[in-house]
């Protein structure tokens, strides 16, 4: 009897036209390294003297559906787009094929909602997720090593099945980003001497719960949104600290670039450091680890920015 192994497992993904129900047609079938989004519906005691005739427990019961989840993907070319529109909604896309660039911004009043199927073929056994909404988004910076991106998922229902919703899926060329083509500038200079960064990137969503026959959310709506994250930096001059002392905010840009046409920048146009130590660890270097928020830019009109520069049609992240 065959097991489910990750290998064989597969991530389809689809834009939904109507929230919570999923759409016919060919799907896309998009890289990961982890997924454990899937639905949770506790046991619950039923705390009930008198139905027996010992101090055994009546039958528990089932609370509420929930459908909440990480993916854990590769930073590449085309598919991060999707889960960027997932995130942040879709695109401004300008420019000429094959040169062209995707504009995503924050603070978007309405976000889309996806379904996404995760496939376990040796099974076979196929979990439906619907009404998915991206909560939130980290990513890692450091010197070496895949760059990989982590989304926070909430759906409104899940459901299995033997067989497959995803049609004939369609995948598009994997091109992988990795850390080394990443760099961090600070008002359009780079920042030197920045041995690691981490960026954070939240919708506040919510999780709308209401009485319902089929146990599930009534939806997940978005709070307010949140960039924040940290940056270390070895101690060769007071740039970062001058900044903080100051409460005074700067631009800042994190990307991955392959080449003039090819890049992923995530741009965060006011961002506030909170002081940090310079501690003395041994004879090494001597490291500051500065905490950061992102506020909104009245002239960019938002908190942030994440451009896409790739050969994929506008059409294909509207």
């Amino acid at each position: 009897m065959p097991r489910a192994i990750g290998a064989n497992c597969r991530l389809l993904m689809i834009p939904e036209a109507t929230y919570g129900t999923a759409p016919a047609g060919d799907w896309m079938r998009l890289p990961f390294l982890s997924c454990d989004l899937g639905a949770e519906q506790p046991l619950l005691d039923a705390d009930v003297i008198g139905v027996g005739s010992s101090r055994d427990p009546a039958a528990p019961f089932l609370d509420t559906v929930t459908v909440q989840g990480q993916a854990v993907v590769p930073v590449d070319l085309v598919n991060i787009g999707h889960w960027l529109r997932l995130l942040l909604g879709p695109p401004t896309t300008t420019g000429t094929s094959p040169n062209l660039i995707h504009s995503f911004g924050s603070g978007a009043a309405a976000l889309p909602s996806n379904s996404i199927e995760i496939g376990y073929p040796d099974v076979p056994n196929y979990d439906l997720c619907t009404g998915v909404r991206a909560d939130t988004l980290e990513i890692d910076f450091s010197p070496t090593g895949p760059a990989t991106a982590t989304f926070g998922l909430m759906g409104q229902g899940s459901t299995r099945g033997a067989s497959s919703s995803g049609g004939t899926p369609t995948s598009a060329a994997y091109t992988a980003f990795n850390k080394a083509q990443g760099a961090i500038s600070r008002n359009g200079s780079a920042l030197a001497q920045v041995t690691g960064a981490r960026l954070t990137y939240a919708n506040g969503m919510e999780m709308v719960r209401t009485i319902r026959a089929d146990r599930k959310v009534e939806g997940v709506d978005p709070g307010i949104a949140r960039a924040t994250g940290q940056i270390t930096a070895r101690f060769a001059d007071t740039t970062l600290l001058t900044q903080a002392q100051d409460n005074a905010p700067a631009e800042f840009a994190f990307s991955y670039t392959i080449d003039a046409n090819r890049s992923l920048t995530f741009t965060l146009h006011d961002v506030y450091l909170a002081l940090a130590k310079t501690p003395v660890e041994g004879p090494g270097g001597v490291e500051a680890s500065f905490e950061f928020r992102a506020a909104f830019n009245a002239t960019a009109t938002r908190m942030m920015t994440a451009v896409l520069k790739n050969q994929q049609a506008a059409a294909g992240y509207a």
